[in-house]
């Protein structure tokens, strides 16, 4: 008889494989039967399909083929879990033997008992997943990590920073913030050498799931529900930052896969003559970028590099001298700290009025569904307001090591290009750029307007 051994241990089975490889290995040679092969799946619940390159599929595939004649395994708990997984033994043809006894699949008696354990095995693995699921409902309500994958940032354990990947999720949401792509920052964990829990490089889609998940600011989320706001493992950012940059990913008017902008006043800059946003591009000329009007083609063409030395020397030079007769910094209003104490206070509020609200109306049968709705509607439009403030005044903060720095000018140059465009953006400055005339190929400093908003 060709016989082979199938072995399978799940992370919870005391029994190890070698343990297995022992005593169906004796039971074989007990009944002076041939040894054609051994498959194993270690590490595999009886829960989870055993699908292609398993040990299981190999086994059916050389059964099949007539390689194998007898399945032996320890027990019918370690060979098959489920009634899909005998029939797929009985349609083979296999014949079933375990350390505790045969089981002959070609007689109904035989079909009938091997069924009925199936049967059994397949009630226990339900019975087992749902008193995970309970169990995880409840750590996860009381604060708890619940097993699974390993979260980026956070040790196997769930508790444990692990201080590369926590220092890349907050750079990850001050880059957001600050006006930053998703893909500028996959782009950046992956230069930095960080994968994905799956061991797959970072993109876009991966980045945002990561900066949307609420366990960076300490709290729980189940079924997509925060049900713990304190968990047992640190946060990476405080709560603040993280509903920022939910607004900022969950705004239904946010862009996606725009194109990358390659010169500083691009979007930025205003036409002088229809007040349209300017953009690079339509040189005549190779290698010479030059800004054109988005509006009209025919309102002017300027090159590029002349333009924005001069809004460099100004802003650079606004940002170094940046006091008012107090001598005390210019700074736009929304940096002052009181005000983001006030804003995070008055956004907690609206959140409790919120949450208050909804269970009221779900503890009233007799609510008026159009009344809650409309006031629903408003306490969201409110806190989409604070939330949208909370933003600028972090964005704002780009500005904090540029202010009344005699050296803004060095600063400024040691920049990279999309960092210079969020300071301008920032900035309460407005940048026109005006036609400069015709036939005039000198650069002249008053086409190009940099005033004070």
């Amino acid at each position: 008889m060709r016989a082979a051994t199938y072995l399978r241990q799940s992370v919870d089975h005391a029994e190890g494989i070698d343990r297995q490889i022992e005593r169906t290995r004796a039971l074989i040679a007990a009944r002076s039967w041939q040894l054609v092969g051994e498959y194993a799946d270690n590490d595999t619940s009886a829960s989870k399909a055993r699908g292609e390159g398993t040990g299981w599929a190999r086994m059916l595939r050389d059964i099949e083929a007539g390689r194998v004649e007898a399945v032996v395994a320890v027990d019918l708990d370690r060979l098959l879990r489920s009634t899909r997984d005998l029939n797929a033994l009985i349609e083979r043809g296999a014949k079933v033997v375990t350390v505790d006894g045969e089981i002959d699949l070609s007689t109904a008696d035989g079909e009938f008992r091997a069924t009925m354990l199936a049967g059994i095995a397949r009630f226990e693995v339900r019975r087992k997943s749902e008193r995970q699921v309970r169990a995880n409902e409840a750590r996860a309500r009381a604060g708890r990590v619940v097993r699974g994958r390993r979260p980026f940032g956070y040790e196997a354990d769930g508790l444990t920073v692990r201080p590369e990947e926590a220092e890349a999720v907050r750079a990850g949401y001050a880059a957001l913030l600050d006006g930053s792509t998703l893909a500028s920052i996959a782009a950046a964990w992956n230069e930095a050498g960080l994968r994905t829990g799956q061991d797959g490089p970072w993109r876009h889609d991966n980045v945002r799931h990561v900066l949307l998940n609420p366990r960076y600011r300490g709290a729980v989320r189940r079924h997509g529900e925060i049900v713990h706001e304190q968990a047992e493992w640190p946060a990476l950012v405080d709560a603040d930052t993280f509903r920022a940059a939910e607004a900022i990913l969950t705004d239904p008017a946010r862009r996606t896969g725009a194109p990358s902008v390659k010169r500083l006043l691009s979007g930025i800059a205003e036409c002088g003559v229809c007040g349209s946003l300017i953009h690079a591009g339509g040189g005549a000329r190779r290698g010479v970028a030059n800004y054109r009007c988005k509006g009209a083609l025919g309102h002017f063409a300027r090159r590029a590099e002349p333009v924005e030395a001069h809004v460099v020397d100004v802003v650079t030079s606004f940002l170094a001298n940046a006091k008012g007769a107090d001598g005390q910094l210019i700074l736009p209003a929304i940096l002052a700290g009181a005000e983001g104490d006030e804003l995070a206070t008055e956004a907690e509020k609206v959140r409790g009025r919120i949450e208050r609200l909804r269970a009221a109306f779900l503890a009233d049968d007799d609510a008026d569904e159009a009344e809650y709705a409309a006031t629903s509607r408003g306490l969201r439009d409110r806190l989409a307001d604070i939330e949208q403030r909370i933003v600028e005044r972090m964005r704002a903060a780009e500005l904090t090591d540029l202010l009344g720095n005699p050296d803004a000018r060095a600063v400024w140059d040691a920049l990279t290009l999309e960092r210079q465009r969020r300071v301008l953006r920032a900035l309460p400055l407005r940048i026109v750029v005006h036609a400069p005339g015709r036939g005039v190929r000198t650069f002249d400093p008053s086409t190009v307007e940099v005033t004070a908003r």
